[in-house]
């Protein structure tokens, strides 16, 4: 059930209008916390709650992984809160700013995924020796995502790594992602190898 603020920003030099924009403010705190029986759960805004919602993959079978419209990025935020989630993890793919858009005014919490690469490992497995331009490289795109949807209020969760799917220097890079942004949470190699880190 959000709550959004409208903003409205204006440039003015002397008492003329050089722009004039209008957005939108959220707010929430999203965190670790115990229940009044002593167990962690998630706490949105201070409170117990717990996120149940698909692995949304974002799969268009007219367009792969381009939606046909607009409507139609609304149209899925929309049944997915229809068919009773409160969240989404978006699982392979970082979606148009639109959709983050829709989810802020439907009231869809979000874990946003780091799309997968490089080789898989199994859940007994260390982590993977990346090259030094592929590290580079997953941490300047994950760097990437991360400032470019910083301002979305419905997205609490980062996952890094999706299950063993190019996982590597684990403790390191969730370390790096909540160093970053320590207002959401950190989920690791979300439902695979954890290594005793992250949220």
């Amino acid at each position: 059930d959000p709550f959004l603020y409208d903003l409205r920003v204006r440039l003015l030099q002397g008492a003329a209008v050089v722009d004039d924009i209008t957005s939108y403010v959220g707010m929430r705190s999203v965190a670790i916390g115990k229940d009044e029986n002593g167990f962690n759960r998630i706490m949105l805004n201070g409170r117990p709650y717990f996120m149940c919602g698909p692995l949304d993959q974002g799969w268009w079978p007219d367009g792969l992984y381009t939606a046909p419209t607009d409507e139609a990025l609304r149209f899925d935020v929309e049944m997915t809160r229809r068919f009773g989630f409160n969240m989404a993890r978006k699982h392979v793919k970082v979606e148009p700013a639109r959709w983050y858009y829709h989810a802020d005014r439907l009231g869809l919490l979000v874990w946003q995924d780091m799309p997968s690469g490089d080789k898989y490992i199994k859940p007994n497995e260390a982590d993977i020796v990346r090259s030094p331009e592929s590290s580079a490289n997953f941490r300047a795109e994950w760097r990437a995502i991360m400032e470019s949807l910083y301002s979305s209020p419905s997205i609490v969760v980062w996952v890094p790594f999706n299950e063993g799917w190019g996982q590597f220097e684990t403790d390191r890079i969730l370390a790096e992602t909540k160093a970053f942004d320590p207002t959401r949470l950190v989920d690791g190699p979300s439902g695979w190898t954890d290594r005793g880190t992250g949220d």
